[in-house]
């Protein structure tokens, strides 16, 4: 452009001082870009965007309560909630009926969850690329982590899969439903909603994977009731399973990395809108304090929370498969759902894939095996046996979700099939 306009060629020289100052017009640099038109008018105030942001601190990261503070602004609903916190510790000392202890550490943990994935976001981002990586995929899911902790301490072998499964299904039909459906809603024709199909194809094939590994013991189990080695068995596979995902994670950090990075049309112009929602907006130390005292309340709310879930049954007529499948997957996954359909809303399907199958893989290659390895650790029966008919659910719901994410277009019509289907399951376990 400087070539072939002399006119910006010459202005630019003047805002960034080559020329000297008595040469310099009478109009102030920025009143004499806003005067300009033309491609270099655009170019120059480029630059002096440029300048003047480089010229101004960095106030994305705020130091020490100032930057907690900031991120309890930014969502009061959930902020507010964290008066539960005290209440659910009241409510278990004081012997309240099971059904009040569950109502109160249910919204305990609600923005428990949600600052936990904060921090930890905070966190990786003042760390290597590595170390980020390990530290997401270890208190990504921090919250189902402790509840199916807390449920195999208790022997709940039951409501610990029906969690693991509820997890799953939530995240494939529920929330990347409603992702499609808020998207399709915000983006009419002629606009489209794409994405990476490598990065799609990859984590819908492991999340086949993912069943498969859970199906094997299961069928075992179901066909040789009287084996003795469906635990070894489990063991087994959830160790191939935990090394799957750490190759996931090499797949899609290292090697195609921009696989899960682009794909819609509107990725390249929405680079900036990223760079604002991706600041940091608590320091290291911050971060690391916030997410240790997250992480030890929300292991002491879960306790609560499982050893009153008979009582809640008993008080609201309901079965334990309801309870774990539909209510608690939504203790964790709450803040990641509400993300991923904001996102989607903005075109950005990449984005909100990663979060809604993301976690979804995290939850078959991750914490599923963790469950089983936990349950070996604390002497407890915990296996892949799960029921056939969560299985059966599991894997018609991860083919569904394989056929809609081949061709790397979605539209609202897939995401209300995909809510219909979860409100079918859902319905199911209501009336069991």
């Amino acid at each position: 452009v400087l070539r072939r306009v002399g006119r910006g060629r010459a202005a630019l020289r003047r805002c960034i001082g080559v020329l000297p100052e008595a040469a310099m017009p009478t109009v102030h640099p920025t009143e004499y870009a806003r005067r300009m038109t033309g491609p270099e008018a655009r170019y120059l105030d480029d630059t002096l965007q440029d300048r003047q942001g480089a010229a101004r601190p960095d106030t994305g990261t705020r130091p020490g309560v100032a930057g907690f503070f900031r991120v309890l602004g930014g969502n009061l609903f959930l902020s507010s909630l964290l008066l539960c916190i005290p209440f659910g510790f009241v409510t278990h000392f004081t012997d309240q009926p099971d059904w009040l202890v569950f109502i109160a550490n249910f919204f305990a943990i609600l923005p428990m969850a949600w600052l936990i994935g904060k921090s930890t976001e905070d966190l990786s981002a003042h760390t290597g690329e590595a170390l980020g990586a390990l530290l997401n995929a270890t208190f990504g899911n921090v919250v189902e982590m402790l509840l199916c902790v807390a449920g195999i301490r208790r022997n709940e072998i039951s409501i610990v899969q029906c969690t693991l499964v509820g997890s799953i299904l939530s995240n494939m039909l529920l929330v990347m439903g409603t992702s499609f459906l808020w998207g399709g809603y915000n983006n009419p024709p002629p606009k489209k909603m794409t994405y990476s199909k490598v990065g799609a194809g990859a984590q819908s094939t492991l999340m086949l994977v993912g069943v498969l590994g859970i199906m094997l013991p299961t069928i075992y189990a179901f066909m040789m009731p009287e084996g003795q080695e469906i635990l070894d068995i489990s063991r087994g596979c959830s160790t191939l399973l935990l090394l799957t995902y750490v190759q996931y994670l090499v797949f899609s950090l290292k090697t195609h990395r921009d696989a899960f990075e682009g794909g819609g049309e509107d990725s390249d112009s929405d680079k900036d809108g990223d760079d604002d929602e991706d600041a940091r907006d608590m320091d290291a130390c911050t971060s690391t304090v916030v997410l240790a005292c997250c992480t030890v309340m929300t292991a002491f709310c879960s306790e609560y929370l499982i050893g009153s879930i008979g009582g809640a049954i008993d008080r609201w007529h309901v079965s334990k498969e309801f309870i774990g499948i539909i209510v608690l997957p939504i203790i964790g996954n709450a803040a990641e759902h509400y993300t991923a359909i904001v996102v989607a809303g903005q075109n950005k399907m990449d984005l909100s894939l990663g979060v809604a199958v993301g976690s979804s893989c995290q939850m078959a290659l991750m914490v599923t095996p963790f469950t089983v390895l936990a349950g070996w650790v604390l002497d407890r029966p915990m296996s892949l046996d799960f029921h056939p008919f969560q299985v059966t659910v599991l894997l018609l719901a991860v083919l569904i979700v394989a056929n809609v994410l081949k061709d790397g277009e979605s539209n609202w019509l897939e995401g209300s099939m995909l809510v219909t289907a979860y409100c079918a399951i859902g319905f199911i376990y209501y009336c069991e």
